[in-house]
């Protein structure tokens, strides 16, 4: 059929106006949304579960669609370090990184640090509480905090009442003096039958390190300084300026509990790990961290047990306890840095970092949200405990650990003195930094 002249024109015409059709629609770009960040594609890989990271994500991607590409993934505290440092050489490296303190130091030269430039230390200082500093070193700041986990006590109520006990000690004093004699049960042979609290080993009490750090912050440890990359291992020197050695205070005090001639022997290396004996109750006092209560009440629904603030001396003008400080940080291997930027301000606000205190029974960072106090059944005493938490920085964990115990079974052997294990001990743990 032969179109005529008009209509050829009015074929040409809706065939131009397609093919226009077609480019617009494949070049279109929708006007972003203004309540988008513009993040893109970001990993996180964190020690803490993941529960309570993905809800809060999630309820962020409500109203902030570019938080629903960003994925949270759980990696065990045992694992991290392996994986984190196959990961960067494979160039497959996180975003993000929620990391635990204890980590800052081994780590430190894969992070990118905040520049005071951009957050000054006075304005870190004041939004944060003082424990949190231990993120903020000599060229920057190394993660933003996100939670602490203070060490606090827990104590069985059924063996304290039988004992007469309505309240958990609050000193040190009081725990030697009138608790741990009555509390212990050890048959004629001296064989531990219920021990009272566990303390003068570390392969089988669950958080040896943490109680020892407890016990040095208490002594007036300066504990570890750091300019630059250079750290300065000052365990045994006091930041009162006084004759006592905090390093050697500590081990005497700690020893004191496995040594069978002593009237407080109370723990051996035979025994169950602590946290099987307490959950047996077959130990009235563990020393564990605040995030640790609801799952030793999971684990044994019928233990009647309590939480406390940690010990402190009687004299003591300065309350310390040790402290799991948590914050997020960005791998300079990340090939987002821009997303992971926003992405770690966002969570790192008053309102996020409380909600996931909250969820993992710890306490918040800032201030602010620590004045406003909490009814939980945990975390009232994780929110009472985080003033006075601090942490310390060390370069490996497993070293320091074999160190730390090779130190107290020389002496509770006295395969070597006090003085010599504990200055031994000084010269090792500064050669792995």
């Amino acid at each position: 059929m032969k179109l005529r002249p008009f209509e050829i024109a009015l074929v040409a015409i809706f065939g131009t106006l397609l093919i226009l059709a077609l480019l617009l629609l494949r070049t279109y770009t929708p006007a972003p949304d203004p309540n988008e960040s513009q993040i893109g594609s970001l990993t996180i890989w964190g020690v803490l579960p993941a529960d309570a990271f993905e809800a809060l994500i999630r309820e962020i991607g409500f109203t902030d669609p570019g938080f629903k590409n960003v994925n949270y993934r759980f990696i065990d505290s045992a694992d991290f370090d392996n994986k984190f440092v196959n990961a960067l050489a494979d160039q497959e490296a996180p975003d993000l990184i929620l990391i635990g303190h204890d980590r800052i130091a081994e780590h430190r030269s894969r992070l990118q640090t905040i520049s005071y430039d951009s957050f000054p230390l006075r304005d870190y200082r004041t939004s944060y509480i003082d424990g949190a500093e231990i993120f903020a070193l000599s060229d920057g700041i190394v993660a933003l905090p996100l939670a602490v986990d203070p060490l606090v006590m827990y104590w069985n109520r059924d063996i304290f009442a039988d004992q007469g006990f309505s309240v958990a000690p609050k000193t040190w004093e009081e725990l030697v003096g009138t608790y741990v004699p009555a509390l212990t049960v050890r048959d004629n042979s001296r064989n531990i039958v219920r021990a009272g609290i566990a303390l003068g080993e570390y392969r089988n009490i669950e958080n040896a390190f943490p109680i020892l750090s407890l016990l040095l912050l208490q002594a007036g440890s300066v504990m570890v300084t750091e300019n630059g990359f250079n750290y300065n291992v000052s365990l045994n020197e006091s930041s009162a300026k006084n004759t006592t050695k905090p390093l050697v205070s500590a081990v005497t005090f700690y020893t004191n509990f496995n040594n069978t001639s002593n009237t407080l022997y109370s723990w051996n290396r035979a025994l169950r790990s602590d946290k099987d004996m307490f959950l047996s109750e077959d130990l009235a006092i563990y020393f564990g961290f605040a995030s640790e209560g609801k799952a030793l009440a999971a684990k044994n629904p019928n233990l009647s047990f309590d939480v406390a603030v940690v010990l402190q001396g009687a004299a003591a003008n300065v309350k310390r306890t040790y402290g799991a400080f948590y914050g997020l940080a960005i791998p300079k291997a990340s090939r987002n840095k821009n997303g992971a930027g926003i992405v770690m301000n966002v969570l790192g606000s008053a309102n996020n970092t409380k909600f996931l205190a909250d969820k993992y029974d710890m306490a918040p960072i800032y201030r602010g949200s620590l004045s406003q106090g909490s009814d939980g059944v945990y975390s009232r005493v994780a929110y009472d405990s985080a003033l006075s938490a601090r942490g310390w920085l060390n370069p490996d964990r497993d070293r320091l650990d074999n160190l730390l115990i090779e130190m107290l079974e020389g002496v509770s052997a006295n395969r070597s003195n006090l003085s010599k294990s504990t200055s031994d001990a000084l010269v090792k743990i500064s050669q792995i930094y």
